[in-house]
Parts: structure tokens; sequence; C-alpha cells
């Protein structure tokens, strides 16, 4: 499973930075990526895909619409854009 959680900068430079024993949960923070400032708007692209197994070399595209439309895990990162 993964999950992402919206901390402060400061918490997670804390965290990330703290040499002392680690609970399990701060450890998974700790070794966790951000999101860079200014993503697009993320979605699961499996859901884009067909169930079947396609063999080797069997190109599958995938419309403007069917991206467009598919539901939104994250939304875009605007407002970190403005800030720079």
């Amino acid at each position: 499973m993964q999950i992402v959680i919206n901390i402060s900068e400061d918490d997670y430079n804390n965290i990330k930075n703290y040499t002392g024993v680690l609970a399990y949960y701060e450890y998974l923070i700790k070794n966790g990526i951000p999101l860079p400032k200014g993503h697009g708007r993320l979605i699961d692209e499996s859901d884009l895909i067909p169930d079947s197994d396609y063999e080797d070399g069997i190109f599958y595209a995938v419309s403007i619409g069917a991206i467009n439309g598919a539901p939104t895990i994250i939304a875009e990162d605007v407002e970190s854009e403005d800030k720079e």
C-alpha cells in the first residue's frame, strides 16, 4: 500500500534528518519520496489498460478522452508554481 500524506516541509525535514531511533511509521515517512512542486494531475494508469494480457510487441493506444476522463487520485499542484 502506498499513501500520500500532507505535512509541512519543516516537519518532513525534521523527520528526515532525525538521527535517533525511528518508529516504523516514521521510518516509512523518512524513506518516502515527496511529490515535486508543480506536479500535474495524478491518475491510476492501470485503470486505462484492459485486463487481458497482451503478447510482447503489441501496441495499445489510450485516447486523450480516456486520460482526461480518468479519475483524479491527486489534483495538480498549481499553487506551488505561482510561489516560485
